[in-house]
C-alpha cells in the first residue's frame, strides 16, 4: 500500500508538472513590461493602476506622460513618480519623451535633450525614446535630423541612457525620388553607439512589412519591442509573436513593453487607420508637419491624439474637453484588456 501511495504522489505530480509547462498556466517568473500608453485614464487613479498591474504579472514599464517643458511625470518630480512605481514592484525602465527636435537650432535641441536624459537619470531609467517625427521630405534634410539624433544619442550617452527611435507606419514610405524607406535610411545614418531603435511589430505590419524580416536584417539596432495587436494582444491571429519573440531572443534582446490603445469601434478603428495611411502619403511626398495640421483641421482624428491617446478626449470625441468620470472607466476598460494581453503572454511559451 505503501509503495502504491507513492507512485499515486509522484504520478500526480509529474501531471502537474506537464500539465504547467504545457497547457498554458501562467508563469509568474515572466519579464512582463507594460507601456503605460496602454493605462488609458491612469492619472485618475495611479496608484490603483499600478497595483492592478503588478497583480497582472507586468514588472517593467515604459512611461509616456513625461513633461519636458515642466520637467515632471504626472505632476511628480521624476524622483518621486519612480519611487511610487517601485512600491507597487514596478520598475520604469524606458520612457517616450518629446522634447525639442530641430536641426536649426541644434544647440537649443540639445539643451531640451539634456534636461530630459538628466530627470529620467533621476527615475533610473535605461532607455529614453523619440516616439513619432514626420521627417524632412529629402534626403539632405533627413541625414541633417540623423545627425541631431547621433548628437542626442551622445547627449544620453554622457549619462548613462540610450536614446532611440520608434516607429509608425510612417517609416514604411520612401523618401521622395528614391527608392529607401525612412526606417532603413535612419537605420543607415546613424551610429549604433548613439541610436537604437524600438520596434512596433504592429505598426511594422500596417506599414507592409515583416517585423522578423526586419529584427533579422537589423540584428543589432532593435534593442527593444512594443508588442501590439488591434487591441488585445494575439486576439486577431494576425501577427506571428512566436517568431517575433523567437529572433528577438536570438539577437540577444529580452527588453519588451505590451502597448495598446484604447477599445474602439470598427468604424473609430478604421478612422485611426486612416488618418495614419494618410499621414503616410504626406511623409512619401516630402510632406511637413504643416500639411498634417491641415490635414487634422478638416476633423480627421489627430495622429499622436487619436482616441485614446494620451491627452487625447475621450473616443468619438477628439476635440472635447476630458470628463473625469469617462477617464475613470477608460482606466477600467484599459486595464480589463492589459490582464487578457498579460495572460495571453504568460501562457505562450515562447514569452520568457
Amino acid at each position: 500500500m505503501k509503495n502504491l501511495l507513492e507512485l499515486f504522489v509522484i504520478a500526480f505530480f509529474a501531471l502537474l508538472f506537464t500539465t504547467t509547462s504545457l497547457s498554458g498556466v501562467p508563469d509568474s517568473k515572466k519579464h512582463l513590461g507594460i507601456a503605460t500608453y496602454s493605462v488609458k485614464g491612469l492619472e485618475t487613479n495611479i496608484g490603483g493602476a499600478f497595483k492592478a498591474l503588478a497583480d497582472d504579472g507586468y514588472t517593467v514599464m515604459e512611461i509616456s506622460n513625461y513633461d519636458a517643458e515642466k520637467g515632471t511625470v504626472a505632476g511628480y518630480k521624476p524622483a518621486e513618480y519612480s519611487a511610487l512605481a517601485k512600491k507597487y514592484g514596478m520598475t520604469i525602465i524606458s520612457s517616450h519623451v518629446r522634447a525639442k527636435f530641430d536641426v536649426k537650432d541644434v544647440e537649443g535641441s540639445l539643451v531640451a535633450w539634456g534636461k530630459a536624459f538628466d530627470d529620467h537619470k533621476l527615475m533610473g531609467c535605461k532607455y529614453v525614446i523619440f516616439p513619432m517625427n514626420m521627417w524632412a521630405g529629402s534626403v539632405e534634410g533627413v541625414k541633417a535630423e540623423c545627425e541631431l539624433m547621433n548628437k542626442i544619442g551622445a547627449e544620453a550617452n554622457k549619462r548613462g541612457i540610450k536614446f532611440g527611435y520608434h516607429n509608425h507606419n510612417l517609416e514604411f514610405a520612401k523618401i521622395a525620388n528614391t527608392d529607401e524607406f525612412y526606417e532603413d535610411f535612419l537605420i543607415a545614418n546613424t551610429d549604433p553607439d548613439k541610436v537604437f531603435f524600438q520596434m512596433d511589430v504592429y505598426w511594422v505590419t500596417i506599414g507592409g512589412q515583416d517585423p522578423v524580416a526586419y529584427l533579422k536584417k537589423y540584428p543589432n539596432r532593435f534593442k527593444i519591442l512594443h508588442i501590439k495587436d488591434e487591441y488585445v494582444i494575439g486576439e486577431t491571429g494576425k501577427i506571428n509573436f512566436e517568431s517575433i519573440f523567437n529572433q528577438f531572443y536570438k539577437n540577444g534582446n529580452s527588453d519588451w513593453f505590451v502597448e495598446m490603445e484604447a477599445k474602439s469601434t470598427k468604424e473609430q478603428k478604421e478612422q485611426s487607420l486612416a488618418m495614419m495611411e494618410a499621414m503616410k502619403s504626406i511623409q512619401s511626398k516630402g510632406g511637413t508637419m504643416m500639411d498634417v495640421m491641415a490635414l487634422m483641421s478638416k476633423g480627421q482624428p489627430q495622429g499622436d491624439q487619436k482616441p485614446g491617446a494620451k491627452g487625447a478626449a475621450p473616443a468619438g470625441n477628439p476635440f472635447g474637453p476630458q470628463d473625469p468620470k469617462v477617464q475613470a472607466e477608460q482606466l477600467k476598460v484599459a486595464l480589463e484588456g492589459i490582464l487578457q494581453s498579460g495572460d495571453f503572454l504568460k501562457k505562450s511559451n515562447f514569452v520568457k
